[in-house]
């Protein structure tokens, strides 16, 4: 009896300990949990939601001490709300951002510098020299996703044009869209955004620079100068003729294409990927129906792009920077976050020198290969920054005007600098 309480004690000694180790483990394990809050519009998109929420998933299950926390913001939103957040103390880890809204945000000096989390990789990047300001890496490339002209085949080839054949210069596409306009009148034969916000004039600084103008920045050439006035006056053409719908934003354009109601395109490379998602077409399908070309030249002789990809960016009062970085570095480079968000569900390309060996059948399709080789070439840097989102309210306003209103071109074009001259 004696030995039998006295293994009872032992075991209730072990027991009692195990409880109190579990504890002790339990304790330990919550404390180095670690929670990372993720700005982002990829969750706040159908299109793309189940793509970062897998990815999101993925990085949890190997990484359990790191918990995602992500905030779905509107891509329309997201700028504005950060701003808000860092001016009140209250940022999140991470976020996501493109274009002018990334410099805007610098701007406020509160982005991590991210140069020596970069030099760590073992992997070569590219596009970082755009994500600089004052010297310093603001930003991650989370995938490049440049604009080029998309172009219909079927409607094309209905109009009685060559659906191998997409215009090459200005004169050109004005000629194709007539003849879509004439034979498919329900048809839009160009899709581009003229909305008045800082995407706007990203996305239409290309159609400027190939007319040979520059409003703002480093060598610009105002926006009286002769240049800019034909370009004004080449929007207010496609107006008059019908070939564009003023006011639509680039988003509002993609349900119509997918339903062949549009003709020609100015949109990213992602483009693919939200037209199979609507319509559910293969991609064997896909590419017998559409391709993309680069900008028609216009007098200048050259063909311009703009980079749409999205940043990662982390910020200076995170208290969780090593963190942040590896969920960072896992978005942009791990081979499963390319494979399972980047390409598949956001359809553009990583922003790698090379890409993994496993992904080189995925990368290789029509689409990408006409980005990398044709279009990719033709992006150069805007002049980003709050002085670039102040300059684009007045210069699409300009904009809006010559495509709604009957105002002389010389007249808009005034207004439009005295606008750029009191800023």
């Amino acid at each position: 009896m004696t030995s039998i309480h006295s293994c009872r004690r032992v075991s209730a000694l072990f027991a009692t300990s195990a409880l109190a180790m579990a504890a002790v483990v339990t304790a330990a394990t919550a404390q180095e949990k670690i929670t990372l809050t993720f700005a982002n519009w990829a969750s706040a998109e159908a299109a793309t939601r189940p793509g970062i929420e897998k990815v999101i998933a993925d990085f949890e299950a190997a990484n359990p001490n790191i918990e995602i926390e992500s905030e779905a913001i509107s891509f329309s939103e997201i700028a504005r709300q950060l701003v808000l957040r860092v001016r009140s103390g209250n940022p999140p880890d991470v976020s996501q951002l493109a274009g002018n809204d990334t410099f805007l945000l610098a701007a406020t000096g509160k982005l991590e510098p991210l140069d020596e989390y970069v030099a760590r990789l073992d992997v070569e990047l590219t596009g970082l020299e755009d994500l600089r300001l004052d010297s310093k890496l603001i930003a991650l490339p989370w995938n490049h996703a440049p604009a080029g002209l998309w172009y219909n085949k079927a409607i094309m080839e209905e109009a009685g044009l060559d659906p191998e054949n997409p215009p090459k210069t200005i004169d050109e596409l004005m000629e194709a869209m007539a003849a879509v306009k004439e034979s498919q009148p329900d048809v839009i034969p160009l899709g581009l955004d003229t909305t008045n916000r800082a995407f706007s004039m990203s996305s239409n600084w290309p159609w400027m620079r190939t007319f040979g103008a520059q409003p703002v920045g480093e060598g610009a050439t105002g926006a009286e100068s002769p240049e800019m006035k034909a370009y004004l006056q080449w929007m207010r053409d496609l107006a008059q003729k019908g070939y564009i719908d003023p006011g639509r934003k680039i988003g509002e354009f993609r349900p119509l294409a997918a339903q062949d109601k549009v003709a020609f395109h100015w949109d990213q490379v992602l483009l693919q990927g939200v037209i199979q998602s609507t319509n559910g077409m293969s991609d064997e399908e896909f590419y017998e129906h559409w391709g993309v070309a680069a900008m028609p030249t216009g007098p200048g002789g050259e063909s311009h792009s703009f980079e749409g990809g999205h940043q990662l960016v982390m910020f200076a009062d995170s208290e969780k920077k090593e963190a942040a970085w590896k969920f960072m570095q896992y978005l942009a480079t791990s081979p499963d976050a390319i494979a399972n968000y980047t390409v598949s569900y956001n359809s553009s390309l990583p922003p790698l020198q090379e890409a993994p060996e496993a992904l080189s059948e995925e990368l290789d399709t029509p689409i990408f290969n006409a980005f990398r080789e044709r279009i990719i070439p033709t992006v150069a840097p805007q002049p980003y920054g709050p002085d670039f989102a102040a300059a684009s309210t007045a210069v699409m306003a300009g904009v809006q005007q010559a495509v709604t209103g009957t105002e002389p071109i010389d007249d808009i074009a005034a207004s439009v600098q005295s606008q750029l001259d009191r800023q």
